[in-house]
């Protein structure tokens, strides 16, 4: 019975030292970790986990940041990876990519970044323990939040941009309508411009003189006789009308070209009309000084219609009035023709 005594009592003491060395580990040898560290504030969300191996450490550092771009927020989320050694709590780490430099000090409630962890970062950096549960959970909540706000700012700009839009249409439209009356009255002027009473009255005096040219030719046959010269001046006479009449003929490419002058300035008038009260009507209601405007545009449609009808009627009149002229040119020159055939005719020359 004693000797049952004595090993359980040895049983015993033997768990007690072994229980005393592990705990005299724990808290000689390598302190203790948290599973991770986290920091957040309004712009900024880091979380480290760190792990350690004798005097080994790595230092994995998932770091994200609230950046704005025309107004607009969104996450930039960058991980870097820290190596290094440890002694008691100081960690003496280096990052893997950029080859930059900092320390740190660890313990099972926080960890402190003395040093930036990148360009831009503040010089120290303080984490609280914590695990990946819960910053999984901040970071997708943090998101789902920038998310929402990043799609009102979107909707917000582009409905900003959608009145600037408008607004600056409208601006185009109003000065359109200004353009279009200043365009109107100018078209009108130019349409007033265009006569054709110097070409036909140099058409009309030209038939004149054909009309007096021929005359000398029935005189000169009316004649008991005639000499060859005066036969040759006859023809002469005849060669003259035929240059009068080739005149008026050269007369018809100026005419036509300001007929085609006078059309084109009609076709101009008539669309800036068209267009000019088509976009009035769009914009009158909000326009701060409809009433002038308004009268303005009016009184140039006034204007336009008025100088594209008394335009027509001088088209009409100048066709009716050639036709006539040349007609009689024409006319003339056969008879004066017809005149010195039957003199050549008549006398042999």
């Amino acid at each position: 019975m004693q000797g049952k005594n004595k090993r359980l009592l040895l049983g015993i003491a033997l768990l007690v030292v072994i229980a005393l060395g592990f705990w005299g580990y724990r808290l000689l040898g390598p302190i203790a970790l948290a599973e991770g560290y986290l920091y957040e504030d309004n712009s900024r969300m880091a979380y480290a986990k760190v792990t350690a191996e004798n005097d080994q450490v790595n230092v994995e550092v998932t770091l994200s940041k609230l950046l704005v771009e025309d107004t607009i927020p969104r996450l930039q989320t960058e991980t870097s990876v820290w190596t290094g050694t440890m002694e008691k709590d100081t960690l003496t780490l280096q990052e893997k990519t950029t080859g930059q430099k900092l320390q740190a000090k660890v313990s099972a409630d926080g960890l402190l970044f003395q040093g930036p962890l990148a360009q831009g970062e503040p010089a120290e950096t303080k984490l609280a323990a914590s695990n990946k549960q819960t910053y999984d959970d901040k970071l997708a909540a943090w998101t789902n939040s920038v998310e929402q706000e990043a799609a009102q700012k979107k909707k917000e700009v582009e409905e900003q941009r959608a009145k600037e839009a408008a607004r600056v249409e409208f601006a185009k439209k109003v000065e359109q309508t200004g353009r279009l009356t200043a365009d109107m009255l100018e078209s009108a002027q130019y349409l007033q411009e265009i006569q054709f009473a110097e070409e036909l009255q140099f058409s009309k005096d030209q038939v004149v003189e054909l009309q007096g040219l021929l005359d000398e030719l029935i005189t000169y046959a009316k004649q008991p006789s005639l000499s060859k010269m005066e036969y040759d001046v006859m023809a002469g006479t005849l060669g003259s009308m035929k240059v009068l009449v080739d005149g008026m003929n050269a007369m018809d490419s100026t005419i036509a070209q300001k007929k085609k002058s006078m059309q084109d300035i009609i076709a101009v008038l008539e669309t800036d009309m068209k267009d000019a009260q088509a976009v009035w009507e769009e914009i009158k209601a909000s326009v701060t000084d409809a009433e002038k405007r308004e009268k303005a545009l009016t009184d140039a449609v006034k204007t336009g219609s008025d100088a594209i009808a008394q335009a027509k009627q001088r088209l009409g009149t100048l066709e009716k009035e050639q036709a006539g002229v040349k007609a009689s040119a024409n006319k003339l020159y056969q008879q004066a023709a017809a005149v010195l055939e039957q003199t050549r005719s008549k006398y042999g020359y």
